[in-house]
């Protein structure tokens, strides 16, 4: 059994186990290495066989999810692609339709890459089916008005005369109970103008006969629409009423082209969907590259516009295609800027490239894990390389400090080797279990991308640590078998640090502690006697986004612009009725703007109660001539006459309407009176010709509208039904917020409300709501757990091997009781019950062994003060936590224990009086550096949630890393005043170890 050295309390038989496989590995160095590699080779190869991707936010979303099984309810009816959004903006409507066709006819001529274009919505068959859209009631009345022109519809057409039209007026105003019945008429007063000539004509049913009530209403849109024709001949407004509401709902509804445009005219939208395979990170790329290249392409061709792409498949693939360009110039950076560490903390290049390889070899294995644990990697997960590099070369650094210690103490090649397992080993897997348990934390948690990224990370961290143990010897062995160890580089020391500590380890001990609270007091704001924290979570996607970014910016345009967002929730419905009816709930709510669904452009009524009616009106307009080529006869003298009458008769009432009849015949006699007779008999020629023509095309409208053939889905274009109607029949409702719901606040706002209306709505904007708070209770609730897990692990690690089990057993059945026993505790899950048992196994330690528990309890001073640090230093830099730098919780967790575990384990090694040993200080120096360098190169980023991420770890790790080296060391130092607890119980060791131990201060460690 290998030796332990003085003081040291770790279990005998683990240290003696890391010894016996290290000697084993000496021995056999190029059998192991053939081995390892070949295992490392497999692993890579499975990877690139059997891996999977998954390229969605919400494929890290858990499947069982409430909300997540709405979502995808949502996209198992109407597809999970969203759409590609085309802005196209210019100062005329016209310019814009003229480009919104250009595009929309180039994206549907390539269907490899484009489906469901959509930018407008033409009549079609709706055209024909007009009429359907009018209530039974409606059509009633539209029939009783239509029997006042049977005379015309039989073909009559020469009766009607406008001066017929004015005597008719005349009648019914007279009629009303205001007017007079006879009135007095001055048929003289124009007698120049009009000559008696014709007849007069009142028989009822031939022209058109306006009710009592609406008869100063139609008098006056005659009189105007004369005097308007006569003072520009090209400008004839039609006079008539429209016969029945029909003609503008069907102008609305289906007569019209209706293109994509905001209420100014100044913005227009073309949508088109993806046409893709998700088979890799690619996603929709290429169909993004072809819609960029049309765009160039039409942009050259009218210069006069400005068109930009957005979307939320654009802002995913620019994210993610900016991400990994950032991330390659960052990887470059961090390999440059680790490497340059490494040789000069271990002044030489030969054993940083072992600490590489061990690496390289570690990840392989890693990959291969990944394959069969999970076998794919998500968007979040895939940084897990990432975090390995920055982690997993730790315990090689470790490995290699303490080896070339060793060596320059006197220590043989395989005598320092092993010497290093059982010294160091014991801490480098203590810290491995630590951070790998603080990622397996996070599969206990309900965010799918969360429980993978930990599931991966920890199994990864875990294998560079076997890495170390099974390959790093070996390699050793290899590269430094025949060199002496004055040959051998000697590592940073730290000596200057070393010495401050050991002079003055209250001073240090003070001000470290100073300078933590005051910094970390900048965390917390103090408002009307409440204490509040000064970093808040912020939930903005688009904060994360690179700046200058075409799609984020085109986005934000049209937010500013329009009322059109890239975001909306999306509710389904049975039927058309319902869809109408949750229609009117949502658009009451003062969280939202419209509300888009098909189901409005259908008939509300059953086509059973309006057939029959269609088809009176398709019976009674069967008979109606193509065109009037004729005005029929004219006669000034009685227009005139006609005229004067009417004038008379709206004298006569005292009403707004009937004094401006009476104003308009007069302004249009005067100006007619001044014209020849063959010029008044020409004008009113020509008008009574249009207006005729006038009143027949408005009963065309009606008949082209008079379709009975029941209105069915069918009539409308697929790509409008495509995206609002499934195939299994269900009516889709897109919820359009009146504020931007990429904050937080006006987004809660507008989810709470939505469900007050439909507790079953999705869509983005409700998945990034609960995604982002899953996100962050995730981390909260891993966090805790991990530190609950790591607070065991180290009573494990540093407790008396007597009093282990009582510490850990009797606290176990005890939490076990109050679960099953006290509701409140049970509600709360895992995280409340690992807080109860930590928090009992760690009162009932510090009764059994106060010494160790203290021991254990420094472990995890460097992530509990240097998190302090890191939120204080945060907060007075107005830096926000997000969805993207959360991960930092676990990493600074893990980090920060390793360095406690290797420092107090470095402590627990030497009696007396302590001095931290300068292969500690190496060690931590240059894993802590190589993280803030692997971590701080996505500082270089543009991406602002890469930088964040780079930011908040270089922070964080600094913070670790000074109370790990300044402020624990010092604390040790105090306490190592007296002799090592436990000194009495140490084991002899291997006479050629006592021949090269000894101290840092050159006084030798004792053995019992």
């Amino acid at each position: 059994m290998p030796h332990r050295l003085q003081g040291d309390r770790t279990k005998s038989l683990f240290t003696g186990m890391l010894g016996s496989v290290t000697v084993a590995v000496a021995r056999h160095p190029l059998l192991t290495l053939g081995l390892m590699l070949a295992l490392a080779v497999g692993s890579v190869t499975g990877t690139v066989l059997h891996m999977g991707f998954k390229t969605e936010r919400s494929d890290l979303i858990d499947p069982q999810a409430s909300f997540q099984k709405r979502w995808l309810a949502y996209t198992e009816s109407f597809g999970d692609s969203s759409d590609i959004v085309l802005v196209v903006e210019a100062s005329k409507p016209t310019v814009i339709k003229q480009v919104l066709d250009q595009l929309g006819d180039r994206l549907a001529a390539e269907p490899d890459l484009f489906t469901n274009v959509l930018y407008k919505i033409e009549p079609g068959k709706l055209q024909a089916k007009g009429l359907q859209y009018l209530s039974p009631e409606q059509l009633t009345e539209g029939l009783d008005r239509l029997t006042e022109y049977q005379m015309l519809l039989r073909g009559q057409w020469q009766l009607l005369r406008l001066d017929r039209v004015f005597d008719e007026f005349g009648v019914q105003i007279a009629a009303e109970p205001d007017g007079s019945a006879d009135p007095a008429i001055d048929p003289g007063r124009r007698e120049a103008a009009f000559p008696v000539e014709g007849e007069t004509i009142g028989a009822r049913g031939e022209p058109p006969h306006p009710e009592s009530s609406l008869a100063i209403a139609q008098a006056r849109l005659f009189v105007e629409s004369l005097d308007q024709f006569l003072a520009d001949r090209n400008d004839f407004v039609p006079p008539w009423p429209d016969t029945l509401s029909i003609d503008r709902r069907m102008r609305d509804e289906a007569a019209q082209v209706r293109y994509a445009l905001n209420d100014e005219g100044t913005l227009g939208f073309l949508k088109v969907r993806p046409a893709r395979q998700r088979t890799d990170f690619e996603g929709p790329s290429r169909a993004i590259d072809g819609v960029r290249r049309i765009v160039a392409e039409v942009s050259r061709e009218r210069p006069d516009v400005r068109i930009g792409v957005t979307g939320i498949p654009v802002l995913e693939n620019d994210e993610m295609r900016r991400s990994q360009h950032d991330m390659g110039y960052a990887t470059i950076a961090s390999f440059c800027g680790v490497g340059l560490l490494l040789f000069l903390g271990f002044r030489g290049f030969r054993h940083p490239l072992l600490a590489l390889i061990m690496l390289a070899v570690g990840m392989a294995w890693a990959f291969g894990f990944t394959t069969l644990a999970v076998g794919h990697l998500n968007i979040l997960s895939v940084s897990f390389a990432a975090i390995l590099i920055g982690l997993g070369i730790d315990f090689g650094i470790h490995y290699l400090a303490r080896y070339l210690e060793r060596r320059h103490q006197g220590s043989d090649l395989h005598a320092a080797l092993e010497e290093t397992s059982t010294s160091v080993g014991t801490g480098i897997v203590t810290a491995a279990v630590t951070t790998a348990l603080a990622f397996f934390c996070a599969t206990l948690t309900n965010f799918l991308g969360i429980a993978e990224l930990g599931i991966i990370a920890a199994g990864g961290v875990l294998l560079c640590a076997a890495a170390t143990f099974l390959v790093m010897p070996a390699l050793i062995v290899l590269a430094d078998r025949n060199v002496e160890p004055r040959e051998l580089p000697t590592p940073f020391e730290g000596n200057a640090l070393r010495r401050l500590i050991r002079r003055f380890p209250g001073l240090v001990v003070f001000g470290s502690a100073a300078v933590i609270v005051a910094i970390g007091s900048q965390a917390l704001s103090f408002e009307h006697g409440k204490v509040k924290p000064r970093i808040r979570y912020d939930t903005n996607l688009l904060n994360l986004q690179a700046d200058g970014l075409e799609s984020v910016e085109v986005q934000q345009r049209v937010a500013s612009k329009s009322t059109t967002s890239l975001l909306f929730a999306v509710s389904m419905s049975d039927t058309a009725d319902d869809a109408r009816r949750m229609r009117e709930r949502f658009e009451a709510l003062d969280t939202v703007d419209h509300v888009e669904e098909l189901a409005s452009r259908l008939p509300a009524f059953p086509a059973e109660d309006t057939q029959l009616l269609v088809q009176g009106y398709s019976a009674q307009l069967a008979r109606l001539p193509e065109d009037i080529t004729s005005p029929g006869s004219v006669d000034p003298s009685s227009v005139g006459r006609s005229l004067e009458s009417l004038h008379a008769v709206a004298r006569t009432r005292d009403d707004d309407d009937a004094r401006a009849v009476a104003a308009a015949i007069d302004r249009f006699l005067d100006s007619l009176s001044a014209l020849s007779f063959e010029q008044q008999l020409a004008f009113l020629s020509e008008y009574q010709l249009r207006m005729k023509a006038s009143l027949l095309r408005q009963f065309q409208a009606l008949a082209a509208a008079a379709n009975s053939e029941p209105v069915t889905i069918d009539d409308l274009p697929a790509a409008l039904t495509s995206r609002f109607v499934s195939p299994k029949g269900k009516w889709l409702l897109q919820i359009y917020p009146a504020e931007s719901v990429w904050d937080d606040e006006p987004l809660e706002r507008f989810v709470n409300d939505l469900r007050s209306v439909d507790p079953e709505v999705t869509g983005t904007p409700l998945q990034n709501y609960e995604a982002s708070r899953q996100i962050r209770h995730s981390y909260e609730r891993a966090a805790l757990l991990a530190f609950a897990v790591i607070a065991v692990v180290l009573l494990v690690d540093f407790l008396d091997k007597r009093h282990k089990a009582v510490v850990l057993l009797l606290p176990l059945v005890a939490a076990a009781l109050l679960y099953q026993n006290v509701p409140w505790i049970a509600a709360q899950g895992p995280v409340a019950v690992a807080m109860i048992y930590t928090g009992l196994a760690t009162l009932l330690g510090a009764a059994l062994d106060a010494r160790d528990l203290r021991d254990a309890a420094l472990a995890m001073l460097p992530p509990v003060a240097g998190g302090v640090l890191m939120f204080g230093v945060l907060a007075a830099w107005k830096v926000d936590l997000n969805p993207a730098n959360l991960i930092v919780l676990p990493l600074v967790l893990g980090i920060g224990v390793d360095n406690g575990v290797h420092v107090v384990h470095d402590f627990r090694l030497r009696r007396g009086a302590y001095r931290i040993s300068p292969s500690t200080v190496n060690a931590m120096v240059l894993t802590s550096g190589t993280s803030m360098i692997g971590f701080g190169s996505m500082m270089l980023a543009a991406h602002r949630g890469l930088y964040s991420v780079g930011l908040v770890l270089v922070v964080g790790v600094g913070s670790c890393l000074f109370v790990s080296l300044v402020m624990l060391p010092a604390i040790l130092t105090l306490i190592g005043g007296r002799p090592r607890h436990g000194a009495e119980r140490s084991h002899s060791r291997p006479e050629s170890a006592l021949r090269s131990a000894r101290v840092l201060d050159d006084r030798p460690v004792r053995v019992g």
